[in-house]
């Protein structure tokens, strides 16, 4: 009888911790190919040492694997999201068997053999000592390419789990962090890059007495750029900043530009840490009048007295009531003859950020209006695009108009515009980033130019009014589950252009679809059809003698041919017009 992956894993496994280099050697040969063979060689390094892991090694074990479904149930990890990549997760897999349990990182399956390996075998095994497992380290490095082992990941971890005899070796190796997770680290990650979960995850799990260690050794390989600020990472930190020396690194080495500095000192009022404040003082958080009242007056409100008494304090010995009360009649005379499109006026409604090249990002709308015209410019500087979040959850937006110097919209910058009826994308606009248009409830009909190269995972996700979608000649790649939720869409126009549409059961870009009865497809080259959950009456239009007819009829879908006509039609928008 033919054994399973798994069978053949666990026996590896039993192999490993028993058997000579000689036996060892002859049970692979029976094996076969082991698809799961990461366990083994981690138990190899830890308890058994080169000799064994070339043994493995020359007869195929690798770090890497196919991700099946069943190599997935037995190695997926929880770090602050459903599951990890798996080429990290074999990294920090390794890093548990050199050095054991990485606390709270995650938990794995194959792990529990490890654990319980004296107890099972029935004799004792020795850890190998240092100098050994230093071996091993340095013919991974050595056969890197060959057995998909990644020592700028090993070199994360070991930084997290404070593991000084790795650490080192590494680095007299010359390894240095991805840069893909400094870029993380020091300029944020998109929702779905799990690189940023993982580091908010390990971060969260720290302790207090640990936290300054690991964070300054990290920022030693930023190469001097500091940590990037988000409200999640402020979330984790802040229940540290009892520790006034852990609440001075936070502001030396995290992005004080992007943080929402009066939120913090709202926090520290809240749980009485008194000692940050002349920190805040110093550093000049409360040198704006306006701002300054507002703490006054949140600390009287929520009767802290000891901090109240601090802040009044402070402004009896810094402020200048005279100069104070000029300025602001001074700024109420200014504010009655203001142009409705001065700088000043449109700082009053907008916020946004400069980019090194002169030129801005709109980050958020402050106004009440339902209909909305985003500037083309503010002053001399141009805006090119729509920041992360900038209209999310506005609920009384019904229209906005972006103006042809856009070239960017950000990911979640529409998200929960559940009034938004009306939104032209311009020309220009090269990528529509992940969740940019989801749950956009009002939303009918969504033309997307042909300067839009990528349209990303979940952009119109849950938009339920949504019945016409037009992709121009020109878009190259619709993300997974792009369309998700769009219950009333009836109709899709493919160009020609499109190179990647997914298809994946779990991810097609129009999952739960069922209404989408006209599918028109301009390419000659692919069909997209099982892009669509089956409807008796979808309809798929394509050009006669196309692989998509083909496949019409080899699987079962209706289909009409698209005459000369009918694709003048579709270049010039008139298919949606003839519909209505």
């Amino acid at each position: 009888m033919e054994l399973t992956q798994k069978e053949k894993a666990e026996a590896l496994e039993q192999a490993v911790i028993n058997c000579s280099a000689e036996e060892l050697s002859k049970i692979y040969d029976k094996l076969g190919y082991v698809e799961m063979s990461a366990p083994a060689l981690g138990l190899a390094c830890r308890f058994r040492g080169l000799d064994i892991v070339k043994i493995l090694v020359e007869k195929g074990a690798t770090f890497d694997f196919p991700l099946t479904e069943e190599t997935e149930i037995i190695y997926h990890c929880y770090i602050g999201q459903k599951y990890a990549n798996y080429r990290t997760n074999y990294s920090l897999y390794l890093l548990k068997v050199f050095r054991g349990e990485l606390k709270g990182a995650c938990c794995l399956k194959g792990m529990k053999f490890t654990k319980n390996a004296k107890r099972e075998v029935g004799k004792s095994l020795l850890f190998l000592a240092d100098e050994e497992r230093i071996t091993v380290l340095n013919y991974f490095i050595a056969q890197k390419e060959k057995i998909s082992f990644q020592p700028e990941e090993m070199l994360f971890y070991a930084i997290f789990a404070k593991d000084k005899v790795i650490y080192e070796e590494l680095r007299k190796q010359g390894v240095t962090l991805f840069d893909r997770r400094i870029h993380t680290v020091t300029e944020g990650g998109i929702a779905s890059d799990g690189y940023w979960y993982e580091f908010g995850a390990l971060t969260g799990k720290l302790a207090d007495e640990d936290y300054l260690d690991v964070m300054q050794q990290l920022a030693l390989e930023l190469r001097g750029k500091p940590f990037y600020y988000t409200e999640k990472m402020f979330d984790i930190t802040k229940k540290r900043f009892h520790d006034l020396e852990i609440f001075e690194y936070f502001l030396a080495h995290f992005q004080q530009g992007k943080m929402k500095k009066y939120q913090i000192i709202r926090n520290l009022i809240d749980e009485d840490v008194l000692d940050a404040l002349p920190v805040i003082e110093r550093i000049g958080w409360l040198s704006v009048p306006k701002k300054r009242d507002e703490i006054i007056e949140y600390a009287s409100k929520n009767k802290k007295t000891e901090a109240l008494a601090w802040l009044l304090d402070y402004k009896n010995r810094t402020a200048d009531f005279a100069a104070e009360q000029e300025k602001a009649e001074k700024k109420m005379m200014h504010e009655l003859n203001i142009s409705p499109n001065s700088v000043e006026a449109l700082r009053k409604i907008w916020s946004y950020k400069k980019r090194e090249d002169g030129t801005l990002v709109i980050t958020n709308y402050k106004g009440i209006d339902t209909e909305v015209v985003v500037p083309e410019k503010i002053g001399k500087s141009i805006v090119t695009a729509i920041g992360y979040g900038a209209f999310c959850e506005m609920s009384r937006l019904k229209e906005i108009r972006i103006p042809k110097g856009v070239e960017k919209i950000e990911s979640n910058a529409f998200r929960g515009c559940k009034a938004l009826e009306n939104i032209t994308i311009p020309e220009g606009v090269s990528e529509i980033e992940m969740l940019t248009f989801g749950g956009c409830s009002s939303l009918k009909t969504v033309i997307i130019p042909g300067t839009v190269k990528r349209v990303r995972a979940f952009a119109f996700a849950s938009c339920s009014q949504l019945k016409k979608v037009y992709l121009c000649e020109g878009v190259v790649e619709i993300g997974a589950r792009v369309f998700e939720k769009c219950n009333c869409l009836e109709t899709v126009i493919m160009p020609q252009s499109i190179q990647s549409l997914a298809i994946d059961i779990k991810k097609c870009s129009f999952k739960e679809c069922q209404r989408c009865n006209k599918y028109y497809t301009c390419t000659e080259r692919y069909h997209y059809g099982v892009a669509f959950p089956r409807n008796p009456k979808l309809v798929i239009y394509c050009p006669k003698g196309s692989y998509t007819e083909g496949f019409c009829k080899e699987n079962g879908f209706q289909f009409k041919y698209i005459d000369d006509r009918e694709l003048d039609c579709i270049n010039e928008f008139r298919i949606f017009k003839d519909e209505e």
